[in-house]
């Protein structure tokens, strides 16, 4: 990505730097779907009216300072420098995304989602206004034409030496091995190792294949566990993190905000090599995956680098996506059976490219299959769409990693929901489903031909989304998978067939007003199936779930699934979004409150036997459980949540055995791992992802607990000695 800016860059300079250009293949990229994540209404100046009618840009753009105060600095910063709910609206690092697009598609994003609150009250005009503030604010002479809806030129069109504003932060900030080292005595990962892992690595993200999130390991356990202590902690870089480090015979690869990846011995905490692939945005990544002699990077931008385990050195890369169309990843791939099988985000809006799921070839980077999540015309499932065209069908990425079956040689994937997030914005119906979004999706590793699906809410209404991991589990001569959305509702299949075998309400939900118990088949309440534009509906659970990314565990000596649960509600409302090309988003205001019947507890731990479909145990609290779920054979599991804590329950009865307080939030997926026999436990604290309901909600709901808004770090803890 970073020579492709530079071509580009070098591309426009003879041209006068995009100023007789239109550019309109570039016209559609956007920096991400975290753009003006407002906090609407906070800092309204009381008695001041914004300027409906304007004679110039300038004029514009003063009246768009107080519409921006009014609705968007309390989330973007009065200097539009941005902060931990909503990214920098200024400078190179908004106009690498947004500098060749155009002030017309701008418009249009913002009014349709932004600001994710309520926009009632903000007119056309002030959108425009704002529109002219934030490009004046990044460089935007004067002179720049009157701006209206139907602008359509880029936007830096009117900055002096916009080339040098436009070249993206990757190609500025360092890249490649800044720090050089080697991990000494490397062995090669092939396939069989990673189907059955050494008890002391942690080789992939949720460790196996069958994403168990479980270790073998017993050293540590219900009688010892409170003898352990910190070992050692790693500062790692500031941003958005919700990591899971991979540990393969003794060292710790860590993936950091922004890129950048880091080798660490296990047992000291000594760095190794750091590698910097760029773009330096401070944006998360969730896991990285190693095999053979190769650690495999997915960027946030949609690239996919293979990276010499040894030395952090390049081997190759691969564009997944184009990045400036506002493609990118938020978790990093598996590796099966000699394929990079990685999924996709950032398909909210209306252009001509869909999301997909693609597998790499190992050895050289070559993209060898793809699988749409988006059904097209003409193609199976295309008629589930209603009458739109194809190039508004959005949505249905794969944001979390999907989980593998070597012995079928099948990978399940969850996708998300169809955008906008509700069918009025759509312009679509209830019965407008919308293949293969909120499904579960079987894929053959071989040739990526679809194996089944199972779509758990058809036509999904809430922003409530069914894509996080799949958990497979046999039981006898039973193949099953699991999984559990932000409904709350926790699905078994037989994994063979996709058939449904049954269901659980794991918190309460008023959603549906029925769950087929022998189809699985989901029906909405009348007013959320029939909601209109401007609607507000009262559902629970919220966007937070439920069940977000936080992933569960499956305890294998207890048979039980062991899942870190949210409790809170939400009110939503559907906005208008036209069917224009560069339209699109998520398009909902949205408000939350606190569950009925909850006490105040966003959090909630629960263990749900595999068998009998019936909750064990359950542990309740007010913070909200910010890391995924581990368990061992030592009968421990392991969590942390938004207040520091990071605590072991007894893993059969959801006992507190053992508990620490951390620098800030816990935020990532824990891991346990051995070295020399000794076995340590590893978490993350983290701050982000920036407008997310994990860490939006509570801010609503729990305003009374706090944390310091730094202190990514690694924490690593073992035994007394």
């Amino acid at each position: 990505m970073r020579l492709v800016a530079m071509t580009r860059v070098q591309r426009l300079q003879p041209q006068g730097v995009l100023l007789k250009m239109k550019l309109r293949n570039h016209a559609l990229g956007i920096l991400g779907l975290g753009l003006l994540v407002a906090c609407g209404g906070e800092n309204e100046i009381e008695g001041e009216s914004v300027v409906t009618s304007v004679a110039s840009f300038s004029s514009q753009a003063e009246a768009g300072v107080r519409a921006y105060s009014a609705n968007c600095a309390a989330c973007h910063g009065a200097s539009l420098e941005g902060s931990a709910l909503g990214p920098i609206l200024s400078g190179q690092a908004f106009l690498a995304g947004w500098g060749m697009q155009s002030p017309g598609d701008f418009y249009n994003y913002i009014k349709a989602n932004m600001p994710p609150g309520e926009n009632a009250a903000i007119s056309d005009n002030d959108y425009i206004n704002i529109v002219a503030h934030v490009m004046r604010r990044s460089g935007v002479a004067d002179s720049n034409p009157l701006l209206t809806a139907s602008s359509d030129y880029p936007l830096a069109i009117n900055i002096p030496n916009a080339a040098n504003l436009i070249v993206p932060p990757a190609s500025i900030a360092p890249t490649g091995v800044i720090l050089p080292g080697t991990v000494e005595n490397f062995r090669p990962i092939p396939d069989a190792m990673l189907t059955n892992p050494a008890p002391g690595d942690w080789p992939m993200l949720r460790r196996n294949y069958q994403a168990w999130s479980y270790s073998p390991l017993d050293q540590i356990n219900v009688e010892n566990v409170d003898d352990l202590r910190l070992e050692w902690v790693w500062s790692m870089h500031d941003g958005d993190s919700e990591p899971s480090p991979l540990v393969y015979d003794g060292t710790i690869y860590l993936i950091n905000p922004s890129n950048i990846i880091q080798a660490l011995d296990g047992k000291t905490g000594e760095l190794i090599w750091e590698h910097h692939a760029g773009p330096e945005d401070s944006e998360d990544m969730r896991n990285i995956a190693i095999y053979e002699d190769k650690i495999i990077h997915a960027t946030t931008d949609a690239r996919l680098l293979a990276l010499d385990a040894r030395t952090g050195e390049p081997v190759w890369e691969t564009e997944i996506a184009d990045g400036s169309k506002g493609f990118g990843n938020s978790s990093g791939p598996i590796v099966a059976d000699g394929k990079i099988i990685q999924g996709l985000l950032g398909c909210s809006r209306y252009i001509e490219e869909d999301c997909y799921i693609s597998a790499v070839d190992a050895d050289n980077g070559e993209v060898l299959w793809r699988f749409n999540t988006i059904a097209k015309s003409g193609d199976s499932g295309g008629d589930t769409w209603g009458n739109i065209d194809d190039i508004f069908r959005a949505g249905g990425e794969t944001w979390i990693t999907g989980s593998y079956d070597p012995e079928l040689k099948i990978t399940y994937w969850g996708t998300a929901q169809q955008k906008p997030w509700m069918p009025a914005s759509r312009n679509l119906s209830i019965f407008d489903t919308g293949l293969f979004t909120n499904s579960t999706v079987a894929i053959n590793v071989d040739d990526g031909s679809l194996d089944w699906f199972f779509q758990h809410v058809p036509a999904e209404a809430l922003d409530l989304d069914e894509v996080f991991e799949r958990v497979l589990v046999d039981r006898g001569d039973d193949k099953l998978v699991f999984s559990i959305g932000k409904h709350g509702v926790l699905w078994k299949h037989d994994r063979m067939s996709g058939e449904f075998i049954s269901h659980l309400e794991t918190i309460f939900q008023n959603a549906f007003t029925n769950i087929d118990s022998v189809t699985g088949a989901v029906t909405y309440r009348d007013d959320i199936a029939n909601a209109q534009l401007d609607e507000w509906i009262s559902v629970c659970p919220s966007t937070a779930g439920g069940k977000d990314w936080h992933s569960m565990t499956y305890h294998e000596p207890s048979a039980n699934l062991i899942i870190p649960l949210s409790q809170s509600c939400l009110e939503i409302s559907a906005r208008e979004v036209p069917l224009v090309q560069g339209a699109g988003g998520t398009a909902a205001n949205r408000r939350w409150f606190e569950m009925p019947g909850s006490d105040g507890n966003m959090g909630k731990l629960a263990a749900y036997n595999v068998d009998s479909m019936e909750e064990v145990w359950s542990y309740e609290q007010r913070a909200a459980f910010l890391t995924g779920t581990i368990s061992t054979a030592g009968n421990l599991v392991f969590v942390g949540d938004l207040d520091r804590r990071f605590r072991a329950f007894d893993a059969r009865n959801g006992e507190i055995l053992w508990e620490t307080r951390l620098g800030t939030s816990v935020q990532g997926h824990p891991v346990s791992f051995a070295i020399d026999g000794k076995q340590y436990i590893a978490v993350t604290t983290a701050m982000g992802a920036r407008g997310v309901s994990p860490r939006t909600v509570p801010r609503v709901v729990a305003p009374d607990i706090r944390h310091p808004g730094n202190g990514n770090a690694l924490y690593v803890f073992s035994l007394s000695d």
